[in-house]
């Protein structure tokens, strides 16, 4: 083999070792789809589609976009009809589409099957592919209902925020999706809020679906569950600060940044290596007389010493001499040419006393 060939590939070789490297350091986002497969799903259209095909076809959209960014896994309930406690369907992977797709084929019945979503939701917790793993974990609760089953048990209702302290205490973060008119917003909006996945500036007292301040995510067409997803997808896979390839792109917390701030402004920190850098926002400077707040404490060229040198004080910016300082005793500034005994303007009277004392002897001969 020729030298310039075993270079070329020691070369070849050098290249693709971060990439392989970056790709065995590849650590995602595990996330469950715990999906509501009660009857209500297909009695309930929207448009010309039931609910159903309208999440179906969601969670493929979802998995296009971000399926290879991290590992999507379904449950759905109840299971197997009736009240019964959601279970596995698929386990988390990346690329998982075509498995989750199919796994959704058949629809759920248009009677019998009712919204066990507590208990689903404490299974999910349970469930043995969302225990500990090296990336975060999410679940995705999607239901169209309230927690409900025969004979409805009121005391139930909020059973869910139970099982949200149950995933909590397990690492899982869990996101909240109502789809449609029936959901129980008070339920939902609790949820979220005890997940830590609530909306900024949401009302956790709300119990109206239609509401424009919901905690949750509320959805009533395709298009809304659509951005719903689309948000949560990128949420769940966006890479973070802790040296590990969360998004699977063979790069290494690329782009992340956070905003930092000190007395001067604001300005971001950037991570490398799974460590955030300096703030490079402005940092405060010694005081100086320029008409600056340098130190950033709210007052421009304050009387600190050191400001001007010797007797002089900062004014406008510009250290100056103090007030009065160098007029002569006479009264005059100081540089004056002028005789400080002398009046003003003596001069100028008696050079016209003189013309006068001229102009009469001339008249007189």
């Amino acid at each position: 083999m020729s030298r310039l060939l075993v270079a070329s590939l020691l070369t070849t070789s050098a290249l693709l070792a971060p990439r392989a490297a970056a790709a065995d350091n590849c650590s995602p986002a595990r996330v469950m789809v715990v999906l509501d497969k009660s009857s209500s799903m297909v009695t309930g259209m929207v448009g010309a589609d039931t609910k159903w095909d309208i999440a179906r076809g969601g969670l493929g959209n979802l998995l296009d976009t971000y399926g290879t960014k991290a590992e999507f896994g379904l449950m759905t309930f109840p299971k197997p009809n009736q009240c019964g406690p959601g279970s596995l369907d698929v386990a988390p992977s990346l690329d998982n589409k075509t498995s989750i797709v199919n796994a959704l084929g058949a629809p759920p019945p248009t009677s019998g099957n009712y919204t066990p979503m507590a208990q689903s939701l404490e299974a999910a917790a349970a469930e043995p592919s969302m225990q500990a793993s090296r990336g975060p974990r999410h679940v995705v609760l999607i239901t169209d209902g309230w927690q409900y089953c025969v004979p409805y048990d009121p005391q139930t209702r909020f059973d869910g925020t139970d099982a949200i302290a149950a995933l909590n205490a397990k690492g899982i973060t869990t996101w909240i999706v109502g789809f449609g008119a029936e959901v129980d917003a008070a339920a939902l909006n609790q949820m979220a809020l005890a997940a830590g996945t609530a909306k900024t500036g949401c009302d956790p007292t709300s119990e109206d679906p239609a509401a424009p301040n919901n905690c949750y995510f509320q959805v009533d067409n395709a298009t809304e569950l659509n951005q719903a997803l689309s948000t949560i997808g990128g949420s769940v896979s966006a890479e973070i600060c802790d040296g590990i390839d969360n998004d699977c792109d063979g790069l290494v917390d690329e782009d992340v940044t956070r905003s930092c701030s000190t007395a001067c402004g604001a300005g971001t920190e950037t991570c490398s290596a799974g460590t955030w850098g300096a703030c490079d926002a402005p940092q405060p400077t010694t005081e100086t007389c320029d008409g600056d707040d340098n130190d950033c404490d709210g007052e421009v060229d304050e009387d600190d010493s050191g400001l001007c040198s010797g007797e002089e004080v900062c004014t406008d910016g510009s250290c100056q001499p103090p007030n009065g300082e160098g007029e002569s005793e006479g009264g005059m500034h100081a540089g004056c040419a002028c005789d400080s005994s002398q009046a003003p303007g003596a001069g100028s009277f008696a050079m016209f006393g003189l013309l006068g004392a001229l102009l009469l002897r001339r008249r007189r001969r």
